[in-house]
């Protein structure tokens, strides 16, 4: 806030009291009368038009006698005198003032110089924190962006984590599927297995029984053979037993085929659903290892 002058009657009423006083109204005295305040200048011009409103005494020239003329030409020769030494005061008091206003002047101009470097010093500080907040600013609005992108990939993780984890559910029920699924399988198997052994048992058993047939039908044909002239219907008989056997021969074979097909297809569905497992289990453990940064 700027400060406030002092006014004419300030000074003029300063003046007036150290006339009273009995001292000279220099000033310095009216800015001490003033307690320290006012610039030397305005205070100057102020005092100017002080001494020139003064009242001037004016002397009148009346027909007076010789001797009172003479009295009074000498009293008037005083007042010139004294006059002339008021205006010599004057002129030093004014010299005085003119050399307290060059000092003055010269406080004004070192203050003047002091505040231009305080007035530098304060635009490179206001310039160098006007840049400091700019870069401040660009810094703030970089951290927010980098904050939002950050939240954002945070977000996608968390979609991410979420999503594998439902992916692992649906493996885990699907596994869990698979291996009912193999024991399943794994039991139809065996009871195939089983199955097949009992098969092939008793395509032994039956190749037994043909190669029995055959031997007897061998003996049969070569008792036949023999007695071919003889009995005819003990040859019809004969053949009708070797066509049995050959007929069960070939039963025994289409059921060692059937389970040897049967256990074929189970070992394959059983191999399938093995590969099936070990896939799900290798995608579980890839899904649980350790992820990069915005892993859970």
């Amino acid at each position: 806030m700027a400060r406030q002058g002092i006014t004419r009657d300030q000074v003029f009423t300063a003046a007036d009291a150290l006339v009273g006083d009995g001292q000279q109204p220099t000033i310095n005295a009216i800015r001490e009368r003033l307690g320290g305040t006012g610039s030397p200048n305005t205070i100057h011009k102020h005092l100017v038009q002080w001494r020139e409103a003064r009242p001037v005494a004016a002397v009148a020239a009346p027909e007076l006698p010789q001797a009172l003329t003479a009295a009074i030409a000498g009293e008037i020769e005083k007042a010139a005198a004294k006059a002339r030494a008021e205006k010599e005061q004057e002129l030093q008091q004014a010299q005085a003032e003119a050399a307290e206003l060059g000092a003055a002047g010269e406080a004004l101009e070192a203050e003047r110089d002091e505040l231009a470097e305080q007035v530098a010093v304060l635009t490179t500080e206001r310039d160098t924190l006007a840049g400091k907040a700019a870069q401040q600013a660009a810094d703030l609005a970089e951290a927010q962006q980098r904050i939002e992108r950050e939240q954002q990939a945070a977000e996608a993780a968390r979609v991410e984590v979420a999503t594998a984890r439902l992916k692992i559910e649906a493996q885990t029920e699907r596994q869990t599927e698979q291996a009912a699924e193999i024991e399943r399988l794994r039991a139809a198997l065996a009871e195939a297995q089983q199955g097949r052994t009992a098969a092939e048992q008793q395509a032994a058993v039956l190749a037994a029984k043909l190669e029995a047939c055959a031997d007897r039908a061998e003996q049969i044909e070569q008792q036949a053979a023999k007695a071919a002239q003889a009995h005819d219907t003990a040859r019809a008989a004969a053949a009708q037993e070797i066509r049995q056997a050959q007929a069960e021969r070939d039963e025994a074979r289409k059921v060692a085929a059937e389970a040897r097909e049967q256990a074929a297809r189970l070992a394959g569905q059983l191999e399938a659903l093995q590969r099936q497992q070990d896939k799900a289990e290798a995608a579980e453990k890839a899904t649980k290892a350790p992820k990069g940064k915005g892993g859970e």
